[in-house]
């Protein structure tokens, strides 16, 4: 008999990410400790099963090109799931613009951005929740501060 915790965490290639708890069980493996700025990238393919996982600089205007450039060097990627870290203040009103910019810039690559949560002193949240973009995830779960 296989011993399970209190959170199986999907296998890539092979298991679906079902619940945001899932996707941050998967990104958590690859969050720097002690935690700083950055932004860890988690690729899924049409059925939601994880593909590979990234770190790049904190999530800015700018660098989101490089999360389309490392996203298209996997060619059955069809969405993915940001996870940033602060190590500051958790909430910055700037996300949400960041949120649409970041959509449509992954968009336009064919590339659907299907969450993106923060982590930071004090709590997570995610900015879809102030910009009123409804929760993508099929087994529905809040992601509140």
């Amino acid at each position: 008999m296989l011993n399970a915790s209190l959170i199986d965490v999907p296998r890539p290639f092979i298991d679906p990410i079902n619940t945001f708890v899932e996707a941050l069980g998967v990104v958590s493996m690859a969050l720097q400790r002690p935690r700083n700025d950055s932004t860890v990238a988690l690729l899924l393919d049409e059925q939601r099963r994880g593909l590979a996982m990234f770190r790049v600089p904190p999530l800015t205007s700018r660098n989101i090109h490089t999360v389309v450039a490392h996203c298209s060097e996997m060619p059955s990627t069809s969405s993915v799931v940001l996870v940033s870290s602060r190590r500051t203040v958790l909430v910055v009103p700037a996300d949400i613009a960041l949120l649409h910019l970041c959509t449509a810039t992954l968009s336009a690559a064919g590339i659907r951005l299907f969450d993106w949560a923060v982590i930071g002193h004090g709590g997570l949240y995610c900015p879809r929740t102030l910009a009123g973009v409804p929760d993508p995830w099929p087994d529905s779960t809040s992601c509140l501060l």
